[in-house]
């Protein structure tokens, strides 16, 4: 019984893990000012965090798309993050839904 308990959570730890910390492939960095006009740009950062929004990009923080994300037009997404695991997991819930997440811009953090 030990053993399997301890199985179980360490499989719930690994991935926690990879959700969280192994980085995204096919997710290049483009600063946001070139992204192409058929992109959306969605800002995933804390409404508290975010300062300035990018014209022309929406505002959905991370935890709000589990409830926003049907909202979402189906065209491909840039994504203006904090940190990579914000983009880990963003992208990876976005992907997962059956978008298309492109590209990435890292915002540096206002204080």
């Amino acid at each position: 019984m030990k053993v399997l308990l301890i199985g179980v959570v360490g499989i719930v730890l690994a991935r926690i893990f990879y959700i969280r910390l192994v980085p995204v492939k096919q997710v290049k960095v483009i600063p946001y000012r070139q992204v192409d006009e058929a992109h959306q740009i969605f800002d995933v950062r804390d409404y508290n965090t975010a300062g300035c929004l990018v014209y022309d990009s929406k505002h959905i923080p991370y935890g709000y798309l589990p409830r926003f994300y049907t909202e979402i037009e189906n065209r491909p997404i840039h994504l203006l993050v904090e940190s990579q695991m914000d983009l880990n997991m963003a992208s990876r819930f976005l992907r997962k839904k059956g978008y298309s997440v492109n590209s990435y811009t890292m915002m540096k953090k206002t204080v």
